[in-house]
């Protein structure tokens, strides 16, 4: 068997120094190519329903399509690593019986989160046309108040120091309220309803990262008991804890430390890997339904 590249054979000139495709495609070949309409399908990052409407400001669309994952990735990591320390601690157990592993306000949110992300996985992941994970957001209140609750929890970076690095989407909830209020559906009326809502999840996410915390030694120790290795961890960022009791000073900096600690680490492999951003893939369905759900 021949020896892996990786190991044995150093980069080219054209990919170390160029960062350029190792492969050399043909003028005439590039033109054949352009010029078929299906392979211009393919290419296309727009689904039907939006390449004419929105190719003329194809970069705003990229644009919030980019804000709006920024924003979930934070929630999107809390939810795994709860989901991991349940696991952990509950193994083989049913899905739905992994909740009972926290209490409160913190097992109400893990609840929401849990439904929500095996409902719109695709969409939280932005994959597929811009123009649909867009227009996606003001679909249903549940993507409403995910984008608020988002837009709160990248507010309380304040809190930390170090963090002017870091983008902060204050802006958004009123960018958010404003198309709100101009939507035909929704209206200027619910906005303090979405609000409402969007706080009672924020608190209730901020109590299930203190339970984390104080949850994560226990985890640990019933891994090791097992002698098993617990769900993969996530890949962002690490909830450590020290004991199981938090002082409030601890529990006041813990979520936007995680926020923080989250983009910092999605911003350091961004910039080992060179580029930010979800992949592209099949865009979700175009059949958009207006609902206003608990």
């Amino acid at each position: 068997m021949p020896p892996h590249r990786a190991f044995s054979f150093p980069l080219s000139y054209t990919e170390e120094a160029l960062g350029l495709p190792p492969f050399v495609v043909s003028k005439k070949d590039l033109s054949k190519l352009r010029s078929c309409e299906a392979f211009r399908i393919i290419r296309e990052l727009f689904c039907h329903l939006h390449c004419n409407d929105c190719r003329e400001d194809k970069d705003a669309w990229l644009l919030q399509r980019d804000i709006t994952y920024a924003l979930i990735l934070p929630v999107l990591e809390i939810h795994r690593h709860a989901l991991q320390i349940a696991k952990a601690l509950l193994g083989n157990r049913h899905v739905f019986d992994l909740e009972l592993v926290f209490r409160g306000e913190a097992r109400g949110a893990f609840s929401w989160l849990q439904c929500f992300f095996m409902e719109e996985e695709d969409w939280c992941l932005t994959k597929g046309c811009p123009g649909c994970v867009v227009s996606y957001i003001i679909q249903a209140e549940p993507t409403i108040r995910m984008i608020l609750v988002a837009c709160r929890l990248s507010s309380s970076l304040r809190q930390q120091r170090n963090t002017s690095h870091l983008p902060m989407f204050d802006f958004w909830s009123h960018v958010m309220k404003k198309a709100l209020d101009e939507d035909p559906f929704w209206g200027p009326g619910l906005w303090k309803d979405f609000e409402a809502r969007a706080v009672a999840l924020e608190k209730g996410i901020e109590e299930l990262v203190r339970q984390c915390v104080e949850l994560a030694p226990v985890a640990a120790s019933a891994a090791e008991a097992d002698d098993t290795p617990p769900t993969s961890p996530t890949q962002h960022f690490r909830i450590k804890a020290a004991s199981h009791s938090l002082a409030p000073q601890e529990q006041t900096h813990c979520v936007p430390g995680i926020v923080a600690g989250c983009w910092t680490t999605l911003l350091a492999d961004a910039a080992e890997a060179k580029r930010l951003g979800p992949l592209q893939t099949a865009s979700p369905s175009p059949l958009f339904i207006r609902s206003f759900t608990s």
